[in-house]
């Protein structure tokens, strides 16, 4: 039995799993946090920090792994990929390019090289120089740490005292200590998840994304994205873009972008699916397991049997429920009355969980279906009070 090493076993990680596990793999898996919901799905659990890619690659030496399957995280696909490259394994980007790919500053300076429509930024390595470079700036600006996903260490600045102090929490978050700033594009916020075979896009899921507790974690997404028509020639041909000219390999390729003044923005690209379980409604939008897709890629397995003709159908969505505050949360409220829109939920908080950061720490996921656009934002946007944490 052929031997496959995922990076974790969390919530977003599952679906993955249990591809690998159809797929007839012996499924090894680490992190460094045990108990998580896909440890049980594996065959064998090893605790260890995926972010020591040198570690990584001795255990996966110490396995003799036939392949790599990177997680619902950056870091562990740039570990994946490092791996993957040193062991001579399939279905990866090379090591240069999924930094580029998955590290703010890198991928900033490839889009304005190549001409590809994202905000113009900077980016600098000492907290002196970003502050000395305010002295030029034009606010609103945002500032980010380079190689942190779900909103880390993000602030928007609208003066040069909440951009110092913006600087500085970017710099405290990031772990290679880069960070970027650039101009706040003020205008609605989208996504477009693509997979790629043979340099194209043959299946596209889009949606609006919302935040409400924590404006730089996306909190809930409705299915499909509004007025994607408009966009949709542009923001496939930067994503096309982007793979040839960095000879990408099957997989996702997925971007976040903003529309201001009806031109696209792309915010951000990644190589992996996405969090908040994102992909179950994908599945219900498209018709296809999106996990599973991309398991095989990162497998290097055959994908010609990819469906074709990948259309968008329905109305779907997802809503995280956050907590307010910090605390011991007691239950979590869902209305009677909306529950015959819920097709499914993912609960990870637990009777008695003290939330320590409740910016950052989603307590569960539900899962909506609608019979319209209307009934949708009506749920989702008019009605969002009506689910909650009770403390």
């Amino acid at each position: 039995m052929k031997k496959v090493l995922i990076l974790n076993t969390s919530h977003n990680d599952l679906r993955l799993i249990l591809a690998l596990k159809e797929m007839g793999f012996y499924v090894v898996s680490i992190g460094n946090r045990p108990g998580l919901v896909g440890e049980k799905y594996v065959n064998q659990y090893i605790q260890m920090d995926y972010s020591c890619k040198e570690e990584v690659l001795a255990l996966s030496r110490k396995l003799n792994i036939d392949a790599i399957c990177a997680c619902c995280n950056d870091i562990g696909v740039i570990t994946a990929a490092y791996v993957a490259e040193e062991m001579g394994l399939p279905g990866h980007d090379s090591y240069e390019n999924t930094l580029i790919m998955h590290h703010k500053d890198r991928f900033k300076k490839f889009a304005r090289e190549y001409g590809i429509t994202t905000p113009q930024s900077e980016y600098f390595f000492e907290e002196e120089d970003a502050v000395k470079w305010l002295d030029k700036a034009e606010y609103p600006i945002i500032v980010k740490p380079t190689d942190l996903s779900a909103g880390r260490g993000v602030a928007k600045a609208d003066c040069y005292e909440e951009a110092k102090s913006a600087i500085k929490n970017a710099f405290e978050h990031s772990r290679i200590k880069h960070i970027v700033i650039e101009p706040y594009i003020d205008g609605s916020q989208h996504a477009c998840c693509t997979f790629i075979l043979n340099k194209k896009v043959v299946a596209y899921c889009t949606n609006n994304e919302y935040s409400f507790v924590n404006p730089y974690r996306v909190e809930i997404d409705t299915y499909p994205a509004d007025n994607f028509d408009c966009v949709r020639d542009h923001l496939i041909n930067e994503a096309e873009k982007m793979v040839n000219i960095l000879g990408l390999k099957d997989g996702i390729l997925s971007m976040q972008y903003r529309i201001k003044d009806g031109k696209p923005y792309i915010i951000e690209a990644m190589r992996r699916i996405l969090g908040n379980l994102y992909m179950i409604p994908a599945e219900k939008l498209t018709g296809i397991n999106w996990d599973y897709w991309e398991a095989r890629t990162h497998c290097g397995l055959d994908c010609s049997h990819f469906p074709v003709d990948i259309q968008q159908h329905g109305f779907w969505a997802y809503r995280t429920i956050m907590g307010t505050q910090n605390g011991v949360v007691k239950s979590l409220v869902v209305p009677d009355d909306l529950r015959k829109y819920i097709f499914d939920e993912c609960i990870l908080w637990r009777s008695g969980d003290y939330i320590k950061d409740y910016m950052s720490e989603p307590l569960a996921f539900l899962f909506f279906k609608f019979d319209s656009k209307e009934e949708m934002n009506y749920v989702m946007l008019d009605q969002y009070n009506r689910f909650y944490a009770e403390y």
